[in-house]
């Protein structure tokens, strides 16, 4: 039953992903839309409801699974940063982004705060002693929008791989308790895998319309979307190559990279033309044309996913932290040979 639910969650993350892949479809394929529409409608025809919900569910798990992965990458990413070191003047400029660790370390923090233990029993289950951040620590907690200097870099680099190290070890002891046990932190788990999913989908396609719709000007200012794209990618796959161990895949320079290569092919192979006479122009035919209000709607969509998935994050490293400390503080049953 667990790994049918697992299943489930990636499958409507891979469902969430058809509007973009449709509009995928419709702006780089649009001579093919035609036979797509007749192959659904023959498969409509053929009146096999088992065969069509084996061939989607076969079609949006491969698919639920790589946007799931990519997704936990692109929200988990720490390689947009500049390093600037001239002269003896070095800094550290952080763009102001919600990751993971972030919001996983500045709960391990507050959890970490001083509370009055002397009124509780400390013979509870033999739970490994984790390393507790000194004070030192835990003032690199929060994003302040400052460049930061070395000190300040290095302290909250330690700060972050101190809270995942405990983060894992404390998760993976209260996941061993059983399914019973663990029901609210397994249903944050979900929520976070589709929520991400949600939020992941509904970026690609706001910047799938945004390059669409940018296709109907002619002002050099059309060109800030996918050079903000192609900048933010460089940047942070040079990072990435920089810092990071081969283990670790640039999913999100990954994605950058391709969303910028698209907004250069619309913006330049599908500018509009010069009007010839006695021709329609897409905006006067109605194809090819956006409405600003899509924009609209997937930049709410988007929003609406990530500042959910926002809060079910922090609520589940709570859930992680808080249960650990009960857990280990909470008096063993006393044994027959006790009483």
């Amino acid at each position: 039953m667990d790994a049918f639910g697992s299943a489930f969650d990636i499958v409507i993350v891979g469902a969430l992903a058809l509007p973009w892949v449709l509009l995928v479809i419709h702006l780089f394929f649009s001579d093919t839309e035609s036979s797509l529409g007749k192959l659904l409608v023959s498969v409509k025809q053929q009146n096999q409801p088992a065969l069509v919900s084996v061939l989607l569910f076969a079609m949006a798990y491969p698919m639920g699974s790589a946007v799931s992965r990519i997704a936990q990458d692109f929200f988990d990413d720490d390689d947009l940063h500049l390093h600037v070191s001239i002269s003896g003047y070095e800094r550290w400029f952080r763009l102001p982004v919600v990751t993971e660790t972030s919001i996983r370390t500045d709960v391990y923090c507050q959890a970490q705060e001083p509370t009055p233990r002397s009124t509780l029993s400390n013979t509870g289950p033999q739970f490994a002693q984790q390393p507790q951040p000194n004070q030192s620590l835990c003032q690199y907690a929060g994003g302040r929008l400052e460049p930061k200097t070395a000190d300040v870099w290095s302290g909250r680099a330690q700060l972050e791989e101190l809270a995942t190290h405990v983060f894992h070890i404390e998760e993976a002891a209260l996941l061993l308790l059983g399914t019973d046990d663990n029901e609210r932190l397994r249903q944050f788990r979900a929520q976070i895998i589709v929520l991400r999913g949600a939020a992941f989908n509904g970026m690609v396609a706001f910047s799938l319309c945004l390059f669409w719709w940018c296709r109907r000007f002619q002002s050099r200012l059309r060109w800030a979307a996918p050079l903000a794209c192609s900048f933010l990618g460089a940047v942070s796959l040079y990072n990435h190559l920089l810092e990071r161990p081969a283990s670790d895949p640039p999913y999100m320079e990954f994605t950058l990279l391709v969303l910028a290569a698209t907004g250069w092919y619309l913006l330049w192979k599908r500018a509009p033309k010069a009007k010839v006479a006695g021709e329609e122009t897409p905006s006067q035919n109605g194809r090819g044309k956006i409405q600003p209000a899509y924009l609209v709607l997937a930049t709410f969509l988007t929003a609406t996913a990530f500042l959910g998935w926002w809060s079910t994050q922090v609520l589940y490293d709570q859930q992680v932290f808080y249960s650990y400390q009960a857990m280990s503080q909470t008096p063993k049953p006393a044994t027959p040979s006790q009483k």
